[in-house]
């Protein structure tokens, strides 16, 4: 009887914990606690979005900026926030679907180790025009549609782990916005991107958290195997780390080759570690070499 109130009583807690924090917060906490999987920091950076609105007021500057800051709060991201020194071609349009993968980026992304790219499009507002109510009270009405597309590229391969579009739909009356509609149009987005802003982040935070981290060996000499990772993304001594080999790869349409088949050269253990890099010895398999990719094994 005991037994059996005591799990009536967790099942009403683990109910009110779920009411209290939310859906997607109550899976996150299940999440953590099936697994005691180490979750070691993605370094990420963060690209200019494109203002496709055309409305002027450096909206896409203003989003990126926000963005930033709500991206610089999640806890397992190491956000690079050091210039490029590059910037988007002034002629650049984004493709269908608002998927932007600038390669020029991606190559200086993998100069300094990084693991993530973002990169997002402010879609032209769409706007159309239908006549509404009940004859002979109808009137034209102005659909507004705002749109903001963000996605995220792996470095390693140039290649798109995901893309989300997030969407707002409004209307007015063709008479009250007809004198100065892209002003209306400009407030109307600096209104609603701050709840469209905390969708995406809300999304690509849990993203993240499901991608594992990827390093990538450095040097491999007299058995010491330096890597791309350190105390910086939580790589302790002792850790063992498996070590992948491409042995397929194919050329996209852009020429830039992307691996499709890995080879598993073995695994090796960590045996020092600084702010930015470790160095490891083999434990297994051979032989080891440079841009080998190695993944932490649970």
């Amino acid at each position: 009887m005991k037994k059996r109130l005591l799990r009536i009583v967790g099942l009403i807690l683990l109910i009110t914990l779920g009411a209290f924090w939310g859906c997607s917060s109550t899976h996150s906490l299940l999440k953590r606690i099936r697994s005691s999987e180490p979750l070691l920091a993605k370094r990420i950076k963060v690209i200019p979005f494109l203002d496709e609105t055309h409305l002027g007021g450096n909206l896409g500057n203003a989003f990126t900026a926000e963005f930033i800051s709500k991206i610089r709060k999640i806890p397992f991201v190491i956000l690079d926030e050091k210039p490029f020194g590059l910037s988007m071609p002034d002629n650049m349009k984004s493709p269908r679907f608002g998927i932007v993968t600038p390669k020029n980026f991606i190559r200086k992304a993998e100069e300094r180790g990084l693991n993530i790219l973002i990169t997002g499009v402010l879609n032209p507002v769409d706007v159309t025009m239908k006549r509404t109510g009940i004859w002979p009270f109808r009137k034209n009405t102005r659909f507004y549609e705002i749109s903001v597309v963000v996605n995220l590229i792996d470095v390693s391969t140039g290649a798109v782990l995901f893309t989300r579009l997030e969407t707002r739909k409004f209307s007015g009356s063709e008479e009250e916005y007809a004198d100065n509609d892209k002003e209306f149009m400009a407030e109307l987005i600096k209104d609603h991107l701050p709840e469209i802003l905390k969708k995406q982040v809300s999304a690509i935070t849990e993203v993240l958290e499901g991608i594992p981290w990827i390093g990538k060996v450095l040097s491999a000499e007299d058995k010491a195997i330096r890597v791309n990772g350190g105390r910086d993304v939580g790589i302790k001594k002792g850790d063992v780390f498996q070590v992948f080999s491409y042995e397929k790869w194919i050329n996209s349409m852009s020429g830039r080759p992307y691996p499709v088949r890995s080879q598993r050269v073995g695994e090796i253990e960590i045996v020092s570690v600084d702010d930015h890099e470790a160095v490891a010895r083999p434990l297994s398999g051979g032989a080891f070499t440079i841009g080998q990719v190695i993944l932490l094994k649970h």
